[in-house]
């Protein structure tokens, strides 16, 4: 028995040697033959060298038996025979399926995974390598094979309105250096609906408050539908949803209540998504609207006419009294600026601040008690609206000085003098609490006496002799 490995096998490569003994020291011939047709051997007739005649590397028998005489040329000794072991014997690949037919979509992107066919070897150890044959030969533009894995991909993004052919053959042939096979992969490119797309995705629009049906400003929407699609457009606004309307046909949108945004709770931005859609397919972009608050109230006066009473007497500085006028606008709109009309004939006498309160400017003199001066006061916002209010000044006989507007005539009291109440309610306290101190005191004190009293009264009855009679 001898044993040879396929895998180093090559033709002429000896594998046994055949010995013999001759009494005579005759020249002895060699012959073999096998019991399996075309065994791969041959022997040297003269040295008994069994050698291959060809390389077994890609065979799969995994022995032979060899039958081997000598003769002396008169004499034959009776075969012997020879067991040839082949090891290592290298198995050919073979794929699972000899041929599938495959649909590919159109619009898979470069590099995507399409298919990969299945191939075993009864010798784990293998390595294998893949190779293809397009037909048409153009398929080498769209689809590759990886040549470690056979996996198939596309080459480029797959696009049925463009690429020139709707099928391919791939020839793929699996091996193991020796050994093997081929599988036949037959690629259809069907088409396919393809989804609207949004070519720009973020969106900014600038508008203002307004009434319910207002258009707000064209986004301009980016899109594209290669079909032709007719599309629809929706919106998502989160919370806000219910305040905006989108045309389904066209994307623009609108109030859809009035917007106010001096309504407290009212949001200045809104942030929205805008979906098309061609009722298979659906994008999404992103709208980002900013609202900007309108002036769109004036400044109102919280009395139509206001009537001061100050004393003639009054000297350049002194308080006249106060105005007032609210903007319901938010924001800068809503801050209130005053003024005295530059037409009003007694512009100079008066100046009015930031607040609303009226301060004497000019000496008052050259009036007398019993005279009314009017102004014309207006309250102006940031944005150029502005309210008036009239102003009466009356310099009364008996002085009432004002502090605040209440019903349109106001006078100034002394407990509504706010100087005159820093002072007098703390001193009010300091007297109650002075007050209940003496009550307590006097209280405590005479009760001590009576106690002291009437303990030197009990003494004083304890000590009292007895009257004692006499009888005679």
């Amino acid at each position: 028995k001898t044993s040879v490995s396929s895998e180093t096998s090559a033709a002429g490569q000896i594998i046994y040697t055949v010995d013999s003994v001759d009494p005579e020291s005759d020249n002895v011939q060699y012959s073999l033959s096998s019991n399996t047709a075309n065994a791969p051997f041959i022997i040297n007739q003269n040295t008994g060298a069994i050698s291959f005649t060809r390389s077994v590397k890609t065979e799969l028998v995994a022995g032979y038996d060899l039958y081997i005489s000598v003769s002396d040329g008169r004499n034959v000794v009776a075969a012997r025979s020879l067991s040839v072991r082949i090891t290592g014997i290298n198995f050919p690949p073979h794929f699972q399926v000899p041929a599938q037919t495959l649909t590919v979509l159109e619009n898979i992107n470069s590099g995507s995974s399409i298919f990969q066919p299945t191939i075993t070897d009864e010798d784990l150890s293998d390595v294998h390598t893949f190779s293809v044959v397009y037909s048409p030969p153009d398929g080498a533009v769209y689809f590759g094979v990886d040549k470690s894995t056979g996996l198939i991909t596309s080459l480029v993004d797959i696009d049925y309105e463009t690429i020139p052919f709707k099928s391919f053959l791939l020839v793929i042939t699996g091996s193991d250096s020796l050994l093997e096979d081929t599988t036949n992969i037959t690629l259809n490119i069907q088409n396919v609906n393809e989804a609207p797309v949004f070519t720009k995705k973020f969106y900014s629009i600038t508008t203002s408050e307004n009434s319910g049906g207002t258009m707000i400003q064209n986004p301009y929407y980016q899109y594209t539908d290669v079909d032709g699609d007719t599309l629809k457009f929706s919106l998502d606004c989160g919370a806000d949803t219910g305040r905006l309307d989108i045309d389904s046909s066209t994307g623009l949108l609108s109030f859809s209540t009035d917007y106010d945004l001096d309504i407290v709770g009212t949001a200045s931005k809104i942030d929205c998504k805008v979906s098309i859609t061609d009722d298979e397919y659906t994008d999404m972009a992103y709208v980002n609207i900013t609202i900007l608050d309108d002036n769109d109230n004036s400044p109102v006066f919280i009395y139509s006419e206001y009537t001061f009473y100050i004393p003639v007497t009054s000297s350049v500085g002194s308080f006249v009294g106060q105005v007032q006028a609210i903007d319901k606008d938010i924001g800068n709109y809503g801050n209130v600026f005053y003024h005295i009309a530059l037409e009003d004939f007694n512009y100079g006498l008066f100046d009015v601040v930031q607040n609303g309160s009226i301060f004497v400017s000019e000496s008052l003199n050259r009036y007398t008690e019993g005279s009314t001066l009017n102004l014309t006061i207006y309250g102006v916002d940031t944005g150029g609206r502005d309210g008036l209010t009239i102003v009466y000044v009356v310099f009364p006989t008996t002085y009432v000085a004002p502090i605040t507007p209440g019903d349109g005539i106001e006078y100034l009291t002394f407990f509504r003098y706010s100087p005159n109440m820093a002072w007098f309610v703390p001193l009010m306290f300091i007297l109650f609490a002075t007050f209940c101190v003496a009550v307590h005191t006097l209280y405590k004190s005479n009760c001590s006496c009576l106690k002291k009293k009437e303990r030197s009264m009990r003494k004083k009855k304890r000590k009292r002799p007895m009257k004692s009679f006499q009888r005679y």
